[in-house]
């Protein structure tokens, strides 16, 4: 008879590992967006599957977990926060392996990086009102990433320090960055105009701890808030664009620019080249479905199509 893996005695359930495993990322100094998504994965996970108690019931729930029709990012999102958590267990030896190990990623069209066309982010842009604190702070939210690329979550924390309207330049400190890389951002004279305007409504009295893209009563900006405030700009510019979307939309027209994709990567804080190379990919798609309709020779075909002029 085969013997059953069990749990380190230590460990009691995976909820106490998760506990310890989530305590011990945040003392890493992990980004508190990067955080809530292993939390929120993790007891995803937890939840489907409470009645887990060793390794072999575990691992199938791992496979009943991965067999759902989902989209591949959503597939590859999940393992790779469960992997790491899982990977964590194992070092500590509270599992003898594992669970998803052999499990392998899927296949990611690219089609699902979400960007939106220029002429479609000029009506989001006219969606704001600009006389009010609120619409214009989301006027410039919005124009920062399509002018920067930056993360929604950095840019709710950068602070007006961080701003250098002179220089034309943001700083994404190590400590606000996703990947703990901190880095400067260039923004172009338009931008830093709306900001300078945005700076004037600011309120005298609060301090530097405030948030630039604060609220207004100075709380800075959650991604649920920001995420319904997108919605409603889009349904009123009649298009669908998420925040990330934004983010998306600046590294195609960087690239369809002539930007080459090693300096969009340091721009965009990616830490390979992996996430910069679907850009590219998408990018020369669109460059090709431009080539088709703007070639000469296939101006010169259509041509060859056209009805006589005269009757014969």
């Amino acid at each position: 008879m085969a013997k059953i893996a069990k749990l380190n005695p230590k460990v009691m359930d995976l909820q106490l590992a998760r506990d310890e495993f989530l305590l011990f990322k945040s003392a890493s100094g992990l980004a508190p967006r990067t955080l809530e998504d292993y939390t929120y994965h993790i007891n995803r996970f937890l939840e489907k599957f409470p009645d887990v108690h060793d390794y072999n019931s575990l691992r199938k729930a791992i496979f009943k977990y991965f067999s759902e029709e989902v989209a591949p990012a959503t597939r590859n999102t999940r393992l790779k926060y469960l992997r790491a958590f899982f990977s964590w267990c194992v070092s500590q030896g509270y599992l003898p392996a594992n669970p998803t190990e052999g499990i392998k990623k899927a296949k990611e069209d690219i089609n699902n990086i979400r960007h939106i066309s220029l002429e479609e982010v000029k009506k989001l842009l006219e969606q704001p009102n600009k006389k009010s604190y609120a619409g214009l702070r989301d006027y410039c939210l919005m124009l920062v990433q399509i002018d920067t690329g930056a993360r929604p979550g950095e840019l709710f924390q950068v602070k007006v320090s961080d701003l250098n309207l002179e220089s034309r330049e943001i700083r994404i400190r190590p400590e606000v960055s996703k990947t703990r890389v901190g880095r400067t951002l260039v923004i172009t004279p338009f931008t830093v105009q709306q900001l300078a305007r945005f700076l004037k409504l600011r309120p005298d009295w609060w301090d530097d701890d405030v948030p630039l893209f604060a609220t207004e009563n100075g709380l800075p900006l959650c991604r649920q808030h920001w995420d319904r405030r997108m919605r409603d700009y889009c349904n009123k510019a009649g298009i669908k664009v998420t925040p990330y979307g934004l983010r998306h939309t600046f590294a195609i027209e960087f690239l369809k620019a002539g930007g080459d994709p090693f300096s969009l990567q340091r721009i965009l804080g990616h830490t390979d080249l992996t996430m910069t190379r679907r850009y590219v990919r998408l990018s020369q798609d669109d460059i090709k479905e431009i080539h088709e309709k703007a070639s000469p020779v296939q101006k010169l075909q259509q041509m060859g199509k056209r009805a006589p002029r005269k009757l014969v």
